[in-house]
């Protein structure tokens, strides 16, 4: 994959800042778990990080040939500037919420930076780069993924959608159980099941949206306003695969749309429970 990969490139920094303010997010998630020598000690490795953190976020709005994303970078500066600052953490549920939306904040920024996809595609020439591909895209959605796919397997959970981000929603549009006929893709349906079920534990049913339906034939996959047409099933990335950018127009989006309201609700906000 090409260093000019701006999408890999974003995915990569989102995962550093996730490293670099995991504990400082547990610790206002959590700050009863935490006494005065441990919340300092956070604070303090925050510090020692900051920099470093810093010249990434710079690095990357400055990475995209001749232009400079100094307004976010500003911003980006400006919200850790106030995080590292937290000299004084006592845990009170006013400052761990402040703490909490901050962080939010910062990663909002780096999400708002627009990065282009098309060119993204065309270097998708690989099963492995076709992965690399679909997994940032996921892992840089912000509210929603949407994918209809009749043939899932378990693999799609733990390559996909490890790193996507707690706030955006999963939906999965697939073919039922009865429409497996062989044994070995009832065994296929079987181990995704399995793993739909603890990813429904992880994500809760505000978070992810298993639906069955028997009239869609396309693999299309949808992070947020950006919609693609994968030219197979994502368990057979291995073969020969294709991806391409679908227009985002009022039509295609409304095929996403028809294919969850017209299907079964497995597990999601109106069917708590995984069966």
């Amino acid at each position: 994959m090409s260093s000019g990969n701006r999408k890999h490139e974003q995915a990569d920094l989102l995962f550093k800042l996730g490293a670099f303010l995991g504990p400082m997010l547990d610790m206002a998630e959590n700050p009863t778990l935490y006494d005065a020598d441990e919340r300092i000690r956070i604070v303090a490795r925050l510090s020692a990080e900051h920099p470093g953190m810093v010249v990434a976020a710079e690095r990357f709005c400055r990475g995209e040939p001749g232009h400079f994303y100094q307004f976010h970078y500003n911003l980006f500066c400006g919200q850790v500037y106030a995080l590292v600052n937290s000299q004084r953490f006592e845990g009170s549920p006013e400052q761990c919420e402040t703490i909490k939306k901050t962080i939010a904040k910062v990663q909002d920024i780096l999400m708002s930076i627009p990065v282009p996809i098309d060119s993204i595609i065309c270097e998708a020439q690989t099963p492995f780069s076709t992965y690399c591909l679909i997994r940032d895209l996921c892992s840089t959605a912000k509210t929603q993924i949407v994918w209809l796919d009749r043939y899932f397997d378990q693999t799609v959970f733990y390559r996909y959608f490890y790193d996507v981000l707690p706030a955006v929603n999963v939906t999965l549009v697939t073919l039922p159980d009865t429409s497996s006929k062989s044994a070995s893709d009832k065994n296929r349906h079987s181990d995704f099941m399995n793993m739909s079920r603890l990813f429904a534990q992880e994500r809760g049913p505000s978070g992810y949206r298993l639906i069955t339906n028997t009239d869609f034939h396309d693999r299309w996959l949808r992070c947020d306003d950006k919609l693609f047409t994968l030219g197979g099933s994502i368990k057979d990335l291995s073969k020969p695969f294709t991806i391409a950018r679908l227009d985002s127009t009022t039509e295609n989006a409304k095929h996403f749309d028809d294919a969850i309201s017209n299907g079964v609700e497995v597990f999601g906000p109106n069917q708590a429970a995984h069966p």
